[in-house]
Parts: C-alpha cells; structure tokens; sequence
C-alpha cells in the first residue's frame, strides 16, 4: 500500500502533468487556443464547400478539447495559424463560422434545457402522483406487494425527475457557457512566426501579421 502511494508520488511530478496545467495568454490576458492550419480551407468542412460554410469537425472537437482545460472565468482567444497567406476575405469566413456555429450550439442547448424542464416537471409530478395514490391504497387494501410495487415505481418517476432537473440540467447549462465562451472568443488569423517557420522549413519566414 505504502509502495503504491509512493509510485503515485513520483509519477505525478511527470513533466507533461504540469505541462498539461500550464496555459498560455495573449498580451491582453486572454487564454490562448492555438490552431494549427495548412490553409484556411482546412478549416471548413470539406462537405459544406461553397454552401452553407460549416467548421470542420476536427477544429471543433480540438478547440472544445482545448478550451475544457480552461477556467471558466477566463476569457478565450482562438489564434489560427497558417502556412499559407489568409486574406482578409477568408479571415472573416472563419471569423463568422466560428461565431455562427457556436451560436447554433447554444440554441441546440436552450431547446435542450426547455425539454429537460418539461420532462423533469413531468416525471416528478407522476412520481408525486403514484406516491399520493399509495398512500389512499395503503388505506384501503392490505395487499402489501401491490403498495410496495406502486411505492417503487412513484419513487422511481420521482428520483428520475429530480435527476433530469438537477443533474441533467447542470451539465447543459455548462455546456451552454462554453459555447457562449467561444462565440465571443477573439479570432485572430496569422501566418505561422518567423520562429516556426524557420524551425519547419515553410515558407519565406515572412513578418508576423496582426
């Protein structure tokens, strides 16, 4: 027992743990998700071409991968970087299909949240129901198998609607701040740092852009 706890000691002074704890900041305070792009045609779907521009899946589930490691007071600042040249046309594609698609998460989630209401409202007023009808059961009949299985299914209904409102519900609502988080993240599009594209081989190590 004193062996493991030991072994767990040491393991958690791993490098990449505190890497993984560690977060980066722009100049004005913001946490920083960094994107890593060939192009910014990587960064739609290649499905939605020239159609209704949606993100593409991959950045989706690496910025709710990053962004789930920040704190929740923290403001969000979403810098892509490209091999390639963005001009200020694609700049403000992916500017508004950032906005656009988080915002249609959040009214995916305030349909959610009304449904779970109504739901939890529901089970919780049948649960609420049965439990009275055994009670005028008790009164009434002395099969006590019959009260117990009516009792089980009241308090089922019952728990089951406390849980939907409780606990279902605070998973949505933190979901929800999430989305609202990255709907008004700051975007910023740049070509990769003279640093990296050294380190790398791209391009003509061209200035930073703003």
């Amino acid at each position: 027992m004193f062996e493991r706890r030991k072994l767990l000691k040491r393991l958690k002074k791993s490098p990449a743990l505190k890497d993984a704890y560690e977060i980066d900041y722009d100049k004005d305070g913001r946490a920083k998700i960094d994107v890593g792009l060939i192009d910014s045609d990587d960064f739609f779907s290649p499905f939605s071409y020239l159609t209704y521009e949606l993100m593409n899946p991959g950045v989706i589930d690496y910025i709710n991968m990053c962004e789930a490691q920040i704190p929740v007071g923290e403001e969000i600042s979403i810098d892509i970087h490209t091999e390639e040249m963005t001009t200020n046309e694609e700049k403000k594609r992916i500017r508004h299909a950032v906005k656009r698609h988080h915002a249609e998460q959040i009214v995916l989630l305030n349909k959610k949240l009304k449904r779970n209401a109504l739901m939890g409202f529901l089970y919780t007023f049948i649960g609420l129901a049965i439990l009275i009808v055994e009670a005028f059961l008790y009164i009434e009949l002395s099969q006590i198998h019959i009260l117990e299985i009516v009792a089980v299914i009241g308090w089922l209904f019952l728990w089951d609607g406390l849980e939907v409102l409780l606990g279902d519900r605070s998973e949505i609502r933190r979901k929800q701040i999430r989305s609202y988080r990255l709907m008004n993240a700051k975007v910023h599009i740049r070509r990769y740092s003279r640093k990296i594209q050294r380190a790398y081989g791209i391009g003509e190590f061209e200035e930073d852009e703003e």
